[in-house]
């Protein structure tokens, strides 16, 4: 029954406003994930090198995809609008097919999106997937449920242990970390990741895996487990520490001084 003075029905203008409302609330809730705010996951927040890399290439390709979505959006709303179906019309619309320029502008189009992102995207992967050149190695093992990290010394002397769940970087310095899970009941999936500093890297039991990592800016940076890997995961997290190069040296004597004359089970682990 139509509203009094109205041509639409009670029924309608309440669905109406229903749907704008809850248009409103999921925008709302869409916008409130999308806050800068400097929290300890914030991967749009980097401190370092790759995660900054990584967040230029997240927007390289981004917001061309935002553009095309908006552009296909924009039609689909303008085609169901513009060629509703009104009152009167009887017949059917004009069967368009085979449109040769529609078919080949759209078929260009993302063959030179392609050729434009594909390069970067690609370069982007070989060069944080590299070994790198002139960098201070570390050894990380996860067994459960810590992180153990050792300083290879220049020479072929003991690793140099570190502080278990801290890991020590000099900041400036491009750092190739060298991964493993433990042996044993040690032996299970981890993956090693930093949200500031760098992207995630699996730790797989039986292969020696690696990473880069570059921290621009002096401070701690929280890390944890990115794998489900058991009871333990929770306790899997760890600190990055981005000191002066003084600091770090400062540092490693301190933990060479202490492990002198001790027995080292965890040395074991580092075995290469």
């Amino acid at each position: 029954m139509a509203a009094p003075g109205k041509g639409v029905p009670v029924r309608n203008r309440h669905f109406s406003r229903v749907l704008l409302l809850a248009s409103l609330l999921s925008v709302a809730v869409l916008l409130s994930g999308c806050s800068y705010f400097d929290s300890p996951q914030n991967v749009f927040a980097p401190h370092g090198q790759v995660a900054q890399d990584q967040k230029n290439l997240f927007f390289l390709t981004m917001w061309p995809a935002l553009a095309v979505l908006a552009l296909v959006e924009f039609g689909l709303l303008y085609i169901a609008i513009r060629f509703r179906h009104k009152k009167g019309d009887d017949g059917l619309p004009v069967q368009t097919h085979g449109n040769n320029t529609l078919e080949i502008g759209w078929t260009i189009a993302p063959i030179i999106l392609m050729a434009f992102f594909v390069p970067a995207v690609v370069g982007g992967i070989f060069d944080q997937g590299r070994t790198p050149k002139n960098s201070l190695v570390v050894d990380v093992t996860a067994v459960q449920w810590q992180w153990l990290f050792a300083y290879p010394v220049a020479g072929g002397g003991a690793p140099v242990q570190g502080t278990v769940g801290e890991l020590h970087i000099p900041v400036n310095k491009t750092i190739d970390i060298r991964l493993k899970s433990g042996t044993g009941t040690n032996d299970v999936i981890h993956s090693f990741w930093v949200p500031k500093l760098a992207g995630k890297t699996d730790v797989i039991p039986g292969r020696a895996n690696h990473m880069w990592i570059k921290g621009t800016d002096i401070g701690t940076y929280q890390g944890q487990c990115a794998e489900f890997c058991g009871v333990g995961h929770a306790e899997m997290r760890f600190k990055v520490v981005v000191e002066s190069q003084a600091d770090f040296d400062a540092f490693l004597k301190q933990q060479a001084a202490a492990q002198q004359g001790q027995d080292q089970p965890a040395l074991a682990l580092h075995g290469e």
